[in-house]
Protein backbone atom coordinates (compact mmCIF):
# COMPACT_ATOMS: atom_id res chain seq x y z
CA UNK A 1 0.00 0.00 0.00
CA UNK A 2 2.79 2.38 0.80
CA UNK A 3 3.85 1.56 -2.67
CA UNK A 4 1.35 2.45 -4.22
CA UNK A 5 1.25 5.96 -3.07
CA UNK A 6 4.71 6.78 -3.78
CA UNK A 7 4.87 9.51 -6.47
CA UNK A 8 5.36 7.11 -9.63
CA UNK A 9 1.87 5.02 -8.79
CA UNK A 10 0.38 8.44 -7.17
CA UNK A 11 1.28 11.20 -10.87
CA UNK A 12 -0.08 7.87 -13.07
CA UNK A 13 -3.69 7.20 -10.80
CA UNK A 14 -3.92 11.42 -10.71
CA UNK A 15 -3.46 11.14 -14.62
CA UNK A 16 -5.82 8.31 -15.17
CA UNK A 17 -8.65 10.13 -12.90
CA UNK A 18 -8.25 13.34 -14.89
CA UNK A 19 -8.43 11.74 -18.16
CA UNK A 20 -11.12 9.46 -17.29
CA UNK A 21 -13.15 13.07 -15.90
CA UNK A 22 -12.15 14.56 -19.27
CA UNK A 23 -13.56 12.23 -21.28
CA UNK A 24 -16.27 11.82 -19.54
CA UNK A 25 -16.75 15.43 -19.72
CA UNK A 26 -16.89 15.37 -23.89
CA UNK A 27 -19.03 12.88 -23.95
CA UNK A 28 -21.41 14.66 -21.82
CA UNK A 29 -21.16 18.40 -23.99
CA UNK A 30 -21.12 16.43 -27.23
CA UNK A 31 -24.37 14.27 -26.52
CA UNK A 32 -25.97 15.61 -23.71
CA UNK A 33 -25.40 19.03 -22.32
CA UNK A 34 -27.10 22.09 -24.45
CA UNK A 35 -25.39 24.31 -25.69
CA UNK A 36 -27.25 27.33 -27.62
CA UNK A 37 -24.90 28.90 -29.88
CA UNK A 38 -24.82 32.53 -31.21
CA UNK A 39 -28.26 34.66 -31.39
CA UNK A 40 -30.02 34.75 -34.94
CA UNK A 41 -29.32 38.62 -35.20
CA UNK A 42 -25.61 37.27 -35.71
CA UNK A 43 -26.49 35.34 -38.69
CA UNK A 44 -26.35 35.59 -42.53
CA UNK A 45 -29.81 35.28 -43.94
CA UNK A 46 -30.10 34.78 -48.02
CA UNK A 47 -31.74 37.38 -49.84
CA UNK A 48 -34.45 35.78 -51.67
CA UNK A 49 -35.84 39.26 -53.41
CA UNK A 50 -34.41 38.06 -56.95
CA UNK A 51 -35.93 34.60 -56.49
CA UNK A 52 -39.48 35.97 -56.05
CA UNK A 53 -41.60 35.62 -59.53
CA UNK A 54 -42.24 38.94 -61.67
CA UNK A 55 -45.99 40.42 -61.59
CA UNK A 56 -48.34 39.56 -63.98
CA UNK A 57 -48.38 42.05 -66.29
CA UNK A 58 -51.14 44.65 -66.84
CA UNK A 59 -53.76 43.80 -69.39
CA UNK A 60 -52.99 45.79 -72.41
CA UNK A 61 -55.55 48.42 -72.98
CA UNK A 62 -58.09 48.43 -75.97
CA UNK A 63 -57.12 51.28 -78.44
CA UNK A 64 -60.40 53.75 -78.82
CA UNK A 65 -59.79 53.86 -82.76
CA UNK A 66 -60.64 49.97 -82.97
CA UNK A 67 -64.35 48.64 -83.39
CA UNK A 68 -65.81 46.30 -80.36
CA UNK A 69 -67.38 43.75 -81.71
CA UNK A 70 -69.70 41.80 -80.48
CA UNK A 71 -70.40 38.17 -81.08
CA UNK A 72 -73.63 36.55 -81.35
CA UNK A 73 -74.91 33.14 -81.71
CA UNK A 74 -77.45 31.86 -84.35
CA UNK A 75 -79.84 31.33 -81.72
CA UNK A 76 -79.82 34.53 -80.33
CA UNK A 77 -82.42 37.44 -81.40
CA UNK A 78 -81.25 40.59 -79.73
CA UNK A 79 -83.80 42.51 -81.55
CA UNK A 80 -86.63 40.45 -80.80
CA UNK A 81 -88.37 41.26 -77.18
CA UNK A 82 -88.67 38.38 -75.22
CA UNK A 83 -91.97 36.95 -75.18
CA UNK A 84 -94.45 37.82 -71.84
CA UNK A 85 -94.68 35.32 -69.14
CA UNK A 86 -97.53 33.04 -68.81
CA UNK A 87 -97.96 34.08 -65.22
CA UNK A 88 -99.10 37.45 -65.48
CA UNK A 89 -95.75 38.69 -65.78
CA UNK A 90 -94.03 37.51 -62.72
CA UNK A 91 -90.50 36.02 -63.37
CA UNK A 92 -90.21 32.25 -63.54
CA UNK A 93 -86.46 32.26 -63.12
CA UNK A 94 -85.55 31.48 -59.48
CA UNK A 95 -82.37 32.23 -57.95
CA UNK A 96 -79.94 29.44 -56.76
CA UNK A 97 -77.39 30.52 -54.13
CA UNK A 98 -74.34 28.33 -54.05
CA UNK A 99 -73.32 27.89 -50.09
CA UNK A 100 -69.65 29.37 -49.87
CA UNK A 101 -67.20 26.80 -49.08
CA UNK A 102 -65.79 26.86 -45.48
CA UNK A 103 -62.20 26.32 -44.93
CA UNK A 104 -60.24 24.37 -43.91
CA UNK A 105 -62.00 21.24 -44.39
CA UNK A 106 -60.19 18.76 -41.91
CA UNK A 107 -60.99 14.80 -41.61
CA UNK A 108 -58.68 12.50 -39.69
CA UNK A 109 -56.59 11.97 -42.84
CA UNK A 110 -57.02 15.30 -44.81
CA UNK A 111 -56.83 18.93 -44.81
CA UNK A 112 -57.89 21.45 -47.36
CA UNK A 113 -57.97 24.97 -47.37
CA UNK A 114 -57.17 27.46 -50.18
CA UNK A 115 -53.33 26.76 -50.04
CA UNK A 116 -52.74 23.65 -48.94
CA UNK A 117 -53.81 20.23 -49.51
CA UNK A 118 -52.89 17.25 -47.25
CA UNK A 119 -53.95 13.32 -47.47
CA UNK A 120 -52.55 11.15 -45.50
CA UNK A 121 -52.53 7.30 -46.25
CA UNK A 122 -51.29 4.05 -45.02
CA UNK A 123 -49.52 1.34 -47.13
CA UNK A 124 -48.11 -1.87 -46.06
CA UNK A 125 -44.87 -2.87 -48.25
CA UNK A 126 -41.91 -5.21 -47.54
CA UNK A 127 -43.57 -6.66 -43.89
CA UNK A 128 -43.39 -2.43 -43.02
CA UNK A 129 -46.35 0.34 -42.50
CA UNK A 130 -45.77 3.48 -44.73
CA UNK A 131 -47.30 6.39 -43.61
CA UNK A 132 -47.43 8.91 -46.61
CA UNK A 133 -48.88 12.19 -46.36
CA UNK A 134 -49.14 14.21 -50.19
CA UNK A 135 -48.83 17.42 -49.87
CA UNK A 136 -49.97 20.27 -52.53
CA UNK A 137 -49.17 23.91 -51.88
CA UNK A 138 -50.28 26.80 -53.61
CA UNK A 139 -46.81 28.08 -53.24
CA UNK A 140 -43.52 26.70 -51.43
CA UNK A 141 -43.42 29.23 -49.02
CA UNK A 142 -45.59 26.81 -46.67
CA UNK A 143 -43.11 24.36 -46.33
CA UNK A 144 -41.04 25.56 -43.44
CA UNK A 145 -38.64 24.21 -40.12
CA UNK A 146 -38.67 24.71 -37.03
CA UNK A 147 -35.78 24.17 -34.10
CA UNK A 148 -36.27 22.85 -30.67
CA UNK A 149 -37.24 25.53 -28.78
CA UNK A 150 -36.70 28.17 -31.19
CA UNK A 151 -32.96 27.97 -30.76
CA UNK A 152 -29.86 27.03 -32.52
CA UNK A 153 -27.60 25.28 -30.91
CA UNK A 154 -26.28 21.48 -29.86
CA UNK A 155 -28.14 18.69 -27.59
CA UNK A 156 -31.09 21.40 -28.06
CA UNK A 157 -34.23 18.80 -28.29
CA UNK A 158 -37.86 18.88 -27.74
CA UNK A 159 -40.45 16.30 -29.30
CA UNK A 160 -41.74 16.76 -33.07
CA UNK A 161 -45.38 17.16 -31.77
CA UNK A 162 -44.34 19.89 -29.04
CA UNK A 163 -42.15 21.91 -31.75
CA UNK A 164 -45.36 21.22 -34.29
CA UNK A 165 -47.54 22.38 -31.70
CA UNK A 166 -45.85 25.79 -31.02
CA UNK A 167 -45.51 26.77 -34.84
CA UNK A 168 -48.87 25.74 -35.39
CA UNK A 169 -47.83 23.25 -37.80
CA UNK A 170 -50.94 21.30 -39.43
CA UNK A 171 -48.58 18.53 -40.58
CA UNK A 172 -44.74 17.86 -39.54
CA UNK A 173 -42.09 15.33 -39.20
CA UNK A 174 -38.53 15.09 -37.72
CA UNK A 175 -35.34 16.71 -39.39
CA UNK A 176 -32.20 16.10 -39.70
CA UNK A 177 -30.92 16.34 -35.67
CA UNK A 178 -28.77 18.69 -37.09
CA UNK A 179 -28.06 19.35 -32.86
CA UNK A 180 -25.95 15.74 -32.53
CA UNK A 181 -23.32 17.10 -34.94
CA UNK A 182 -20.96 20.15 -34.25
CA UNK A 183 -20.55 20.26 -38.49
CA UNK A 184 -22.39 20.05 -41.32
CA UNK A 185 -24.30 23.18 -43.39
CA UNK A 186 -27.48 24.26 -41.65
CA UNK A 187 -29.74 26.43 -43.38
CA UNK A 188 -33.36 27.24 -41.75
CA UNK A 189 -36.16 29.17 -43.45
CA UNK A 190 -33.25 30.87 -45.37
CA UNK A 191 -31.01 31.49 -42.58
CA UNK A 192 -27.43 30.15 -42.66
CA UNK A 193 -26.88 28.69 -38.82
CA UNK A 194 -23.55 27.02 -40.03
CA UNK A 195 -21.00 26.92 -42.27
CA UNK A 196 -18.56 24.01 -41.65
CA UNK A 197 -18.04 20.97 -43.66
CA UNK A 198 -19.51 17.71 -42.88
CA UNK A 199 -16.16 15.57 -41.79
CA UNK A 200 -15.76 12.68 -44.40
CA UNK A 201 -14.47 10.17 -42.17
CA UNK A 202 -16.91 9.55 -39.68
CA UNK A 203 -17.10 6.54 -38.50
CA UNK A 204 -20.53 7.33 -36.63
CA UNK A 205 -22.19 7.87 -39.56
CA UNK A 206 -21.28 7.28 -43.53
CA UNK A 207 -20.62 10.57 -45.28
CA UNK A 208 -23.91 11.48 -48.19
CA UNK A 209 -24.90 14.35 -49.81
CA UNK A 210 -26.89 17.16 -47.99
CA UNK A 211 -30.16 18.27 -49.58
CA UNK A 212 -31.30 22.10 -50.20
CA UNK A 213 -34.93 22.99 -50.69
CA UNK A 214 -34.72 25.85 -53.21
CA UNK A 215 -36.88 29.20 -53.06
CA UNK A 216 -38.71 27.69 -56.11
CA UNK A 217 -39.59 24.18 -53.87
CA UNK A 218 -37.36 22.60 -56.11
CA UNK A 219 -35.29 19.73 -54.23
CA UNK A 220 -31.44 19.68 -54.94
CA UNK A 221 -29.12 16.61 -53.66
CA UNK A 222 -25.43 18.20 -53.42
CA UNK A 223 -22.10 17.58 -52.00
CA UNK A 224 -20.45 20.08 -49.60
CA UNK A 225 -17.04 19.29 -50.63
CA UNK A 226 -18.04 20.61 -54.20
CA UNK A 227 -20.79 23.23 -53.23
CA UNK A 228 -20.21 26.56 -51.25
CA UNK A 229 -22.69 28.23 -48.75
CA UNK A 230 -22.51 31.48 -51.50
CA UNK A 231 -23.12 28.51 -53.82
CA UNK A 232 -26.40 27.69 -52.21
CA UNK A 233 -27.09 31.37 -51.53
CA UNK A 234 -27.00 32.26 -55.02
CA UNK A 235 -29.24 29.17 -55.79
CA UNK A 236 -31.62 29.99 -53.39
CA UNK A 237 -31.32 27.51 -50.54
CA UNK A 238 -34.50 28.49 -48.15
CA UNK A 239 -33.23 24.96 -46.16
CA UNK A 240 -30.41 22.90 -46.19
CA UNK A 241 -30.29 19.22 -44.45
CA UNK A 242 -27.02 17.44 -43.97
CA UNK A 243 -28.27 13.64 -43.20
CA UNK A 244 -28.95 11.43 -46.05
CA UNK A 245 -28.62 9.35 -48.63
CA UNK A 246 -30.41 10.75 -51.50
CA UNK A 247 -32.73 8.13 -52.30
CA UNK A 248 -34.14 9.04 -55.65
CA UNK A 249 -32.67 11.63 -57.84
CA UNK A 250 -33.88 12.34 -61.22
CA UNK A 251 -36.32 10.03 -61.02
CA UNK A 252 -34.04 7.05 -60.48
CA UNK A 253 -33.65 4.75 -57.32
CA UNK A 254 -29.86 5.95 -55.94
CA UNK A 255 -29.16 3.60 -53.12
CA UNK A 256 -28.57 -0.18 -53.20
CA UNK A 257 -29.20 -3.21 -51.16
CA UNK A 258 -26.06 -2.42 -48.94
CA UNK A 259 -26.64 1.43 -48.76
CA UNK A 260 -26.92 2.21 -45.03
CA UNK A 261 -26.44 4.77 -42.09
CA UNK A 262 -23.93 4.49 -39.83
CA UNK A 263 -24.24 1.46 -37.59
CA UNK A 264 -28.29 1.42 -38.29
CA UNK A 265 -29.57 -2.03 -38.24
CA UNK A 266 -29.18 -3.67 -41.79
CA UNK A 267 -32.02 -5.20 -42.06
CA UNK A 268 -34.55 -2.46 -41.65
CA UNK A 269 -35.09 0.64 -39.35
CA UNK A 270 -37.90 2.99 -38.88
CA UNK A 271 -37.16 6.31 -41.37
CA UNK A 272 -38.11 9.60 -42.40
CA UNK A 273 -38.17 10.89 -45.86
CA UNK A 274 -39.00 14.00 -48.22
CA UNK A 275 -40.11 13.68 -51.84
CA UNK A 276 -40.84 15.81 -54.91
CA UNK A 277 -42.83 15.42 -57.02
CA UNK A 278 -43.26 18.26 -59.12
CA UNK A 279 -44.64 21.85 -58.25
CA UNK A 280 -45.19 22.27 -55.05
CA UNK A 281 -45.98 18.68 -54.61
CA UNK A 282 -44.10 16.76 -51.81
CA UNK A 283 -44.76 13.44 -49.79
CA UNK A 284 -43.88 13.16 -46.32
CA UNK A 285 -43.55 9.32 -45.33
CA UNK A 286 -42.47 8.14 -42.25
CA UNK A 287 -42.34 3.92 -41.80
CA UNK A 288 -42.97 2.73 -38.66
CA UNK A 289 -39.83 0.00 -37.67
CA UNK A 290 -38.58 -2.39 -34.48
CA UNK A 291 -42.01 -3.41 -33.63
CA UNK A 292 -43.74 -7.09 -34.52
CA UNK A 293 -46.22 -5.36 -36.45
CA UNK A 294 -43.78 -3.15 -38.58
CA UNK A 295 -39.94 -4.37 -39.44
CA UNK A 296 -39.23 -1.66 -41.05
CA UNK A 297 -37.81 -1.08 -44.32
CA UNK A 298 -33.93 -1.19 -45.77
CA UNK A 299 -32.67 2.03 -47.51
CA UNK A 300 -33.09 0.37 -51.04
CA UNK A 301 -36.94 -0.77 -49.93
CA UNK A 302 -37.80 2.81 -49.18
CA UNK A 303 -36.61 4.21 -51.85
CA UNK A 304 -38.81 1.57 -54.14
CA UNK A 305 -41.63 2.63 -52.20
CA UNK A 306 -41.26 6.40 -52.92
CA UNK A 307 -40.13 5.56 -56.48
CA UNK A 308 -43.40 3.49 -56.98
CA UNK A 309 -45.51 6.70 -55.27
CA UNK A 310 -44.15 8.96 -58.39
CA UNK A 311 -40.96 10.49 -57.02
CA UNK A 312 -38.63 12.32 -59.07
CA UNK A 313 -36.38 13.29 -55.87
CA UNK A 314 -35.64 12.15 -52.41
CA UNK A 315 -33.80 11.94 -49.92
CA UNK A 316 -33.92 10.28 -46.28
CA UNK A 317 -33.99 12.49 -43.03
CA UNK A 318 -33.20 11.19 -39.01
CA UNK A 319 -34.41 7.92 -38.41
CA UNK A 320 -34.54 5.58 -36.06
CA UNK A 321 -36.51 6.80 -32.93
CA UNK A 322 -36.13 10.12 -34.27
CA UNK A 323 -38.91 8.76 -36.97
CA UNK A 324 -41.88 10.77 -36.47
CA UNK A 325 -44.75 12.20 -38.06
CA UNK A 326 -47.60 14.91 -36.92
CA UNK A 327 -50.70 15.91 -38.43
CA UNK A 328 -53.47 18.27 -36.92
CA UNK A 329 -53.14 17.74 -33.33
CA UNK A 330 -52.26 13.80 -33.11
CA UNK A 331 -49.06 11.46 -33.63
CA UNK A 332 -49.83 9.62 -37.20
CA UNK A 333 -47.33 6.76 -36.87
CA UNK A 334 -45.52 4.60 -33.77
CA UNK A 335 -41.99 6.08 -32.96
CA UNK A 336 -39.95 3.32 -31.38
CA UNK A 337 -36.48 3.02 -30.25
CA UNK A 338 -36.03 -0.29 -28.60
CA UNK A 339 -37.91 -3.25 -30.04
CA UNK A 340 -41.66 -2.29 -29.47
CA UNK A 341 -41.07 0.31 -26.81
CA UNK A 342 -42.89 2.58 -28.26
CA UNK A 343 -42.61 6.41 -27.02
CA UNK A 344 -41.48 9.70 -28.88
CA UNK A 345 -38.02 10.86 -28.95
CA UNK A 346 -36.62 14.50 -28.58
CA UNK A 347 -34.78 16.22 -31.95
CA UNK A 348 -33.19 19.57 -32.37
CA UNK A 349 -35.40 20.25 -35.40
CA UNK A 350 -38.92 19.41 -37.79
CA UNK A 351 -40.06 19.99 -40.89
CA UNK A 352 -43.77 21.24 -41.40
CA UNK A 353 -46.33 22.55 -43.57
CA UNK A 354 -47.88 25.41 -42.08
CA UNK A 355 -48.57 29.30 -42.15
Amino acid sequence: MKRFFSKPFAYAACFGTALTLFFAWSLLAVFVIPREMEEPEAFDTIDFSKFTHPADPEPPTEPESEPVYILTLPSDEPDKEPPESETDGESTTEAVTVPAVEYPIITENSYLDEHISITITTIRRYGSNFHVAEIKLSEPAYLKTALAKDAYGLNIKEKTSVQARRVGAILAINGDFYGANEKGYVIRNGIIYRQSLRPTDDKRRKYFEDLAILWDGSLLPFDEQTTSISDLASMGAMQVFAFGPTLIKGGKIAVDADTEVGVSNPSGNPRTAIAYLGKCHYLFVVADGRTDESKGPTLLELAQVLRELGAETAYNLDGGGSATMYFNGRLVNNPCTNWNDIHEREVSDIVYIGY
